[in-house]
């Protein structure tokens, strides 16, 4: 499992070819990091670990929400939803998967695209029950696999 920890992390920090890094959305003090990439690129055991399909119409959301304090930013296990829409406005909800690493909590969530175009992302986070509601809006060009 903590292969598969290290991995996803590095998918969503990377600033590599694969990894369709966004900047992160900030809500005062809540920190919202989001990323795709095309699920081919996980190892068919890390994927099934996570409960994810992979496939050449398959994408992942990986979703990371920290909170920062006097002590540095720390992992919000946080509500999350969430939709996909694409070009014919045809809106699909995303199932998120919730993983602790240790500390580190981030929540997946696979999309499909059968083909090339733009996607528009619209996720819901609050932090606790209670808490605002706060909405992170993005667009992402997704490529199918050959």
């Amino acid at each position: 499992m903590k292969r598969f920890a290290l991995l996803l992390c590095s998918l969503l920090f990377a600033g590599g070819l694969f990894a369709q890094a966004q900047s992160p959305q900030r809500f005062g003090d809540l920190i919202v990091y989001h990323n795709t990439f095309n699920s081919s690129y996980l190892q068919p055991d890390i994927a099934a670990q996570a409960g994810l399909t992979r496939g050449p119409t398959h994408g992942v959301l990986n979703l990371l929400v920290q909170k920062k304090t006097d002590d540095g930013p720390v992992p919000v296990d946080a509500r999350v939803d969430g939709t996909v829409t694409n070009l014919l406005q045809q809106s699909t909800p995303l199932r998120f998967i919730r993983i602790q690493e240790g500390e580190a909590v981030y929540f997946l969530a696979n999309y499909t695209a059968a083909q090339r175009g733009l996607l528009r992302f619209e996720l819901t986070i609050q932090e606790s029950e209670g808490a605002p509601v706060h909405t992170v809006r993005f667009q992402q060009e997704f490529h199918p696999d050959d």
